[in-house]
């Protein structure tokens, strides 16, 4: 896992790597604003989702994996916390679905909680359990946010 600002992006990937063409759209979304949806930055080996949604309690929410791609995930209005904790040891709560590249674990406690707003971006690798969109506070928050896909 890697969390960081995108000023910071050149000590992690090479310039024309797809994870720098994942931020470098981050950057564009927090600058210029972009429309939600999918966006296409490398056919199938790269893309990104703008999408809102509301912040929830953490309870009832479950950590997550991903196995054919890296999540690249950035707030680019609002506030979410996202719970990490690595995947190793936990409990498969329900099996992967390959057509949405997903796993996903019974909570456990004891997780790290990261406060994403604008100007933060975390990488999340297939060791990388987490639990996005929860609450920071006391009141459900509206958040958008852009998650990028990069092939592993």
């Amino acid at each position: 896992m890697i969390f960081d600002t995108p000023r910071n992006a050149f000590r992690y990937f090479p310039e024309n790597s797809l994870y720098r063409r994942g931020i470098n759209f981050i950057e564009k979304a927090l600058a210029e604003g972009i429309a939600d949806g999918r966006h296409e930055l490398d056919g199938g080996a790269c893309y990104a989702m703008v999408q809102r949604y509301e912040t929830a309690p953490p309870i009832g929410k479950r950590p997550e994996t991903h196995r054919r791609y890296a999540d690249i995930q950035a707030v680019i209005e609002g506030e979410e916390i996202i719970e990490w904790l690595p995947a190793a040891g936990l409990v498969i709560d329900a099996p992967y679905v390959e057509e949405n590249d997903i796993v996903f674990y019974r909570d456990v406690p004891g997780a790290t909680r990261l406060t994403m707003r604008p100007g933060f971006f975390a990488v999340f690798y297939p060791g990388d359990a987490h639990k996005p969109g929860c609450i920071k506070g006391a009141a459900p928050a509206s958040v958008r946010k852009v998650v990028v896909k990069v092939l592993l």
